[in-house]
């Protein structure tokens, strides 16, 4: 690491975001989006998405794995994934209104060694590229997140 890098410095630079994510994955991912410890903290929020638009599930989709959400068409997903191809988080989303994208799940894996730091950089990436396909998307002013009970972010802000 170089002079003054910090752990979640080296970390976040060995992630990308794609929407692709390869089907030996698929235990890393369930351990992400059902196991993951952090859960807790956002309980309300994950049982309002369920209560609201159905459970997760993951899937095999033109040989990668996908995520599906209850009966909603059109659900997308991004992966932060690490350089050895594994799931660092998972934004899962979907175009519900001509003017809205709604987040329907967040998760982002623990990084004890690194500190809360680099789950909130991960966390910020996603978000980003959640933010960045609403503004190519036409007609999107607005993204909602399920889990945070405040109001809409604006998607050209």
């Amino acid at each position: 690491m170089a002079s003054g890098a910090t752990a979640e410095d080296a970390l976040i630079s060995t992630i990308w975001i794609t929407s692709q994510l390869a089907t030996d994955q698929r235990a890393a991912l369930e351990q992400l989006l059902f196991f993951n410890e952090n859960q807790h903290r956002v309980r309300g929020g994950i049982l309002q998405s369920i209560d609201t638009y159905g459970v997760p599930e993951i899937y095999e989709r033109d040989g990668a794995l996908a995520i599906r959400v209850g009966a909603i068409d059109g659900v997308q997903s991004l992966f932060a994934v690490s350089a050895d191809g594994r799931p660092r988080g998972v934004a899962v989303f979907v175009r519900l209104a001509r003017n809205r994208i709604v987040v329907l799940h967040l998760g982002v894996e623990p990084h004890h060694h690194a500190g809360r730091d680099a789950n909130s950089s991960v966390l910020m990436r996603l978000m980003h590229e959640v933010r960045s396909a609403a503004q190519c998307t036409r007609g999107v002013d607005r993204i909602e997140l399920v889990y945070k009970n405040r109001p809409a972010m604006h998607a050209h802000a």
